[in-house]
Parts: C-alpha cells; sequence; structure tokens
C-alpha cells in the first residue's frame, strides 16, 4: 500500500515542466501586452528583469529548502495555540483592508490629479498601503523572534513551524517588493500601462497575504464535509475571497474601463480575464470552505465592497462596477457546475460557456466598444483560460483545506473580539480617508 502513495518521479519533473513552461508563456504575453519600453530605458527595463527573476529564484529555492526539501528525518510540527492562529489570521486581514483601499483610492487620485510617480511617494493613499504591508513585516518579525529561540537548524525550526516559517518567507519578500518598486521606476521611469512589472509582483505580493490569511485562519478550523450550510466561521474567508476578486478586477480591468483596449491587448482578452476571477476565485472558495454556493456568495461580496468604495470615494464618474456585474452570472455557474459534478473541470467549462453567452448578448451594453464578432476565437480562448485557472484555485483551495487541524472548536469570544477589530479598523480607515488633503 505504501507504494502505491508515491508519486511518479517522471510524472512530477512533467508537471514541473508544464508549470514552468505556463508561467514563460505567460510572462512573455503580459510583456508584450503590458508594453515594454524602448531606446535608451530598454536595457535598464531588462537588467530590471533579470534581478526580479534572480530574486523570484532565491525566494523560490529558500522555500523549497525550509519548508518542502526532504529530509532524513521526520519533524513534528508544533501548531500554534488555537486563540494565536486566530488572532494571527484576523490581523493579516485587518492588513489587507488597509491595503484595498489604498489600492483603489491611489487610483483615484492618480485619474484626477495625474501626479507623477515620485510626487505621490507619501500621499495618503500611499501611506495606507505601506501601513498594511509593514503590518505584515512586523508580524513575520515576530514570528522570526520566536523561532530563532527554538533549537536546530533554520530547516527544522521551519518545519517545525511552518504557518510561522511561511509567514517569515513572505514579510522577507514584501521588504523586497517595497523596496523594489521605487527603485525600479527611478531606473527606467513610469510604467507604460497599468500591467507594469512592479505593480504585478506587488498585487501578487498583496494576494499570498490574503491567502495566507485563509490558510492560518483554516487551521483553527475543524475538517468539514460538503454542504450548504455558510455560517458566521465561513466570514472571514469569503471576505478574503472577495478582496482577491477587488485586486483581480482591478488590475486587469481597469484600463478596459477606460476604453478601447491599449497596445496589442485583442479584445477577446477582456472576456477572458473577466471570466477567468470566477473560474479562479470561485474554484478557489468552493475547495477550500468546502460549501456549495461560496463563489456567488464571493463575487456579490466583492460586488459590494466594490460598490461601497465607489460610494466612499464617490467616484461614481470614473470607477465603474460593470466588471463585477457580468461576473456575477459566472460566479452561479461556476458553482451549480460544481454541485451537479464536484470537478474542476466542469466548472471551468461552465465558466468559459456562461461567459460565452454574456459576450455574444449583454457585453456590449457594459462595454460600448466590445464587438461581438470573431465568437468562436473568444469562446476557444474562453475555454482554455476558464480551465487553467479553475484548475488553480483547486489545487490551491485543496491545500487550504487540507490544513484544517481541530477536532472541534469550542465555545470562544474570538467571534466578539474580531468583530470589535473589524468596527475600529474600519472607523480609522473612514476617518484617514475623509480628513485626507487633495495633492493639489
Amino acid at each position: 500500500m505504501a507504494a502505491q502513495t508515491l508519486k511518479n518521479p517522471s510524472i512530477e519533473r512533467l508537471r514541473v515542466g508544464l508549470m514552468i513552461a505556463a508561467a514563460a508563456i505567460f510572462f512573455v504575453a503580459f510583456s508584450f501586452w503590458s508594453g515594454v519600453p524602448r531606446g535608451e530605458k530598454a536595457l535598464p527595463f531588462w537588467i530590471g528583469i533579470a534581478v526580479l527573476v534572480g530574486v523570484l529564484a532565491g525566494f523560490g529555492f529558500a522555500t523549497w529548502h525550509l519548508l518542502f526539501r526532504p529530509m532524513n528525518r521526520a519533524v513534528q510540527v508544533q501548531m500554534l495555540p488555537l486563540a494565536l492562529r486566530q488572532s494571527l489570521a484576523l490581523l493579516l486581514a485587518l492588513s489587507s483592508l488597509g491595503i484595498i483601499v489604498g489600492l483603489f483610492w491611489d487610483e483615484i487620485w492618480h485619474r484626477v490629479y495625474g501626479v507623477p510617480f515620485g510626487d505621490d511617494f507619501f500621499w495618503r493613499p500611499h501611506l495606507l498601503m505601506y501601513f498594511g504591508f509593514f503590518s505584515v513585516t512586523a508580524l513575520a518579525f515576530i514570528g522570526l523572534y520566536l523561532i530563532s529561540r527554538k533549537k536546530g537548524t533554520f530547516q527544522r525550526r521551519f518545519r517545525a513551524n511552518p504557518l510561522i516559517g511561511t509567514l517569515i518567507l513572505l514579510g522577507a519578500f514584501l521588504m523586497y517588493v517595497l523596496g523594489a518598486d521605487p527603485i525600479w521606476h527611478s531606473i527606467y521611469g513610469i510604467d507604460l500601462t497599468a500591467w507594469g512589472i512592479p505593480h504585478f509582483v506587488l498585487i501578487s505580493s498583496f494576494v499570498l497575504v490574503l491567502l495566507m490569511a485563509v490558510s492560518i485562519y483554516m487551521t483553527a478550523q475543524p475538517a468539514r464535509q460538503w454542504s450548504f450550510r455558510l455560517s458566521a466561521a465561513d466570514a472571514l474567508p469569503l471576505v478574503m475571497f472577495a478582496t482577491i476578486f477587488l485586486v483581480w478586477n482591478q488590475f486587469w480591468i481597469t484600463e478596459f474601463d477606460s476604453g478601447p483596449p491599449i497596445l496589442n491587448r485583442p479584445l477577446w482578452l477582456l472576456s477572458v480575464l473577466i471570466a477567468g476571477g470566477p473560474a479562479l476565485i470561485g474554484t478557489l472558495a468552493l475547495h477550500s470552505l468546502r460549501r456549495y454556493g461560496a463563489a456567488t456568495v464571493s463575487g456579490l461580496l466583492a460586488l459590494a465592497l466594490r460598490s461601497a468604495l465607489i460610494a466612499l470615494f464617490d467616484a461614481r464618474d470614473i470607477m465603474f462596477a460593470d466588471a463585477w456585474i457580468l461576473a456575477l452570472p459566472v460566479c452561479v455557474a461556476v458553482d451549480v457546475a460544481f454541485f451537479v459534478q464536484r470537478s474542476w473541470i466542469f466548472s471551468g467549462i461552465a465558466a468559459a460557456l456562461t461567459m460565452t453567452v454574456v459576450t455574444a448578448t449583454i457585453m456590449g451594453d457594459f462595454y460600448t466598444y466590445y464587438p461581438a464578432r470573431n465568437l468562436p476565437l473568444t469562446a476557444f480562448t474562453l475555454l482554455i483560460g476558464c480551465l487553467i485557472t479553475a484548475w488553480i484555485g483547486a489545487q490551491v483551495g485543496t491545500a487550504i483545506a487540507n490544513s484544517s487541524r481541530e477536532a472541534e472548536i469550542v465555545g470562544t469570544r474570538w467571534p466578539l473580539y474580531s468583530l470589535g477589530a473589524v468596527l475600529v479598523a474600519a472607523v480609522f480607515v473612514v476617518f484617514f480617508v475623509t480628513t485626507a488633503a487633495p495633492p493639489v
């Protein structure tokens, strides 16, 4: 029996090779669509890319060595106390609140006031984002202090405390990201589009923070069976998934909201990006929580948060929720397909088919420049894109669900404390936003 559970090395190498090839294809396409500087800025740009690839490779190796590399002797995992894990997840979630509001606020002020890079470094939207990221980094330093008091090599310490170890690595990476962004821009200037490499790395880091919050939170939950029953215990993960939805559309769709696509972006890409969010985040929510309907609830929460942010900043003329509205039928399709056949393949196909119908019918009402021609190509790219994103969501969601550790959650005041912390954070954010002086 034991032999049957071993992984085939050839299959694993093929899997890793395919993932590397897919990442390379994505990078090339992303660079093509985001734009590459020419002339005297081209060389600094590619030097920056080389440095970024080297840093990512270094962090990848460190993560593999400290957390996944096979060891001669097994290490017993030492879980943090339940209350500490719940508190850590809540602190990460609250940190994300400042980041998501700061991202939205930053885009509005750039659109309204046209402040160039450099003059915006210490304005309030950035300060709110920095506060969120530095809060995560501070938690990582606390984790480093705790882990340094243990005995053994760093590898054994990280392996015995995987939650703290992962948080330390994430905090270290955030320090690099926050320091690299201004340096990157000072070398080759502002991004040609919102899809700049520094922005992509920053957004990806934020998503890792959100996933870290959910992962830690789920270790404080009992193992789950599939059901329709959503409860208060699902509130924090669902808000984190909705926040990922907000980040997804704000990064990928914002320039489509401004008018026809720029540079070399084909029109079918808009449909793929709108449907890719529900396919990825919907399957991620379903697999993580094992609750039917989680994809739709995440989409509805994302739309509600987007609408609330637009109202808070009174930005109805420049910020829109069209992509979130068009994504809702896809969220419902992902849920229905997953209930019929619990498979990411069915969810991916359902997302693609639903978005194809949306593209052919109501898409033009939201994006007037979007023609319904060349539907076969759009349908094909939708199918490929939704299958890939649904697979990623299923893999990450399954890993999160498998991290559930508690046999039973006993009575605790944690929900009351967490509600109080959220209210205090929300009041602070509203005060910070409404008292800010415009940069004029």
